[in-house]
């Protein structure tokens, strides 16, 4: 008998039968937790895919083909595309490849649209020996603002050559006459109207052969502005229709090919100030620039400048009151002025006209 045998026998018997390994129980995600997740994923390709068109009709030229509503979008780029970062950020969360492969070239977009508004890439520059300087402070009123003599503080701080003030109703621009500001400039010319298409040019150097023709129901305006030195200079003070309609489109289209068309054929050095209700994600007036005539914001490396709207407590956020000027002119600085009851904040910009 083999004892050993038995006893090993016995204490297998004893032990009982052989417990299971442990292993971590798998926890399955709660149903509302997965609904969640699907929400947000459907929401963000939602978003994902209604920016991608938008942006594919910039890059096809819908903007031309159909007009209206694209202007308005294209205005809002700086702001528009800001939800395809959130979007990446879902992609991220919920490990969805593939929306955050989608949204890249979105993204990329974003940014080659913005950065030159928010950081452009060159700077203002000393004025060459022999340049005749001109300073402009360009300024919508608001037609219908009792309180436009609050940019006589801006005039006499910054002392312009050369002011262009539009919208210039009646009252608004009595109210800019009642605060003293004008009387140091002995030239002007003025075509105040009701509403919103008025036109008023001051100026510390000669005027002379101020014109207007009608161009989409409304004024466009020039004057000549003779410098330092006789140096001529074509001066066109600028209000284009707001493009809020389609048929506002096809108006303020006309407009500022109007004065693209102006701009090329000008045998002198051009200046245009004022409301152009256009941003450089327009391409009309990407055709002015490309016309022969620089924005002085991007010139002097402004940055970020938005100009409008002010008539809230939350800041501007586009910039469509603009300086352009010929190549002739080096620009020297830029600013914005205070709020002065408008929606708009004045420009005020520095020039050097170049000898020949």
């Amino acid at each position: 008998m083999d004892v050993d045998a038995d006893l090993d026998e016995d204490e297998d018997l004893d032990a009982g039968p052989a417990r299971p390994r442990w292993q971590p129980r798998r926890r399955s995600r709660p149903p509302a937790h997965g609904a969640a997740r699907t929400v947000f994923a459907v929401l963000a390709w939602f978003v994902l895919t209604a920016l991608a068109l938008v942006a594919l009709g910039r890059l096809v030229h819908l903007d031309d083909a159909i007009g209206w509503p694209y202007p308005a979008l294209n205005a809002l780029t700086p702001l528009l595309y800001l939800p395809v970062y959130a979007v990446l950020l879902v992609g991220f969360a919920l490990r969805r490849n593939a929306l955050m492969v989608a949204v890249v070239p979105l993204i990329g977009l974003h940014l080659f649209w913005t950065v030159p508004e928010v950081w452009p890439a060159t700077g203002g520059r000393d004025a060459p020996a022999g340049a005749v300087p001109v300073r402009v402070l360009a300024s919508n009123l608001l037609y219908h603002n009792a309180d436009a003599g609050r940019l006589g503080a801006q005039i006499k701080a910054d002392q312009p050559d050369v002011v262009v003030l539009v919208e210039a109703s009646p009252l608004a621009l009595g109210a800019v006459g009642r605060s003293g500001a004008l009387a140091g400039y002995p030239h002007h010319v003025e075509l105040p109207k009701p509403g919103a298409f008025g036109f008023a040019v001051y100026s510390r150097f000669p005027l002379s052969d101020w014109s207007v023709r009608e161009v989409g129901g409304q004024p466009l305006s020039r004057v000549t502005v003779t410098l330092d030195g006789g140096r001529k200079v074509l001066l066109y003070p600028v209000h284009t229709i707001s493009p809020t309609t389609a048929a506002n489109v096809r108006a303020w289209r006309s407009q500022l090919k109007a004065l693209t068309d102006e701009v090329r054929a000008a045998k002198l050095p051009v200046i245009l100030a004022g409301d152009f209700n256009a941003t450089r994600d327009h391409r009309p007036l990407r055709r002015l620039l490309d016309a022969g005539v620089r924005d002085a914001h991007d010139v002097a490396g402004a940055g970020w400048s938005p100009t409008w709207s002010t008539e809230s407590l939350l800041p501007p956020v586009l910039r469509i009151d603009h300086v352009l000027a010929s190549p002739a002119f080096v620009v020297t600085g830029y600013h914005r002025g205070d709020r002065i009851g408008s929606d708009h904040l004045p420009v005020i910009v520095d020039l050097a006209l170049r000898t020949p």
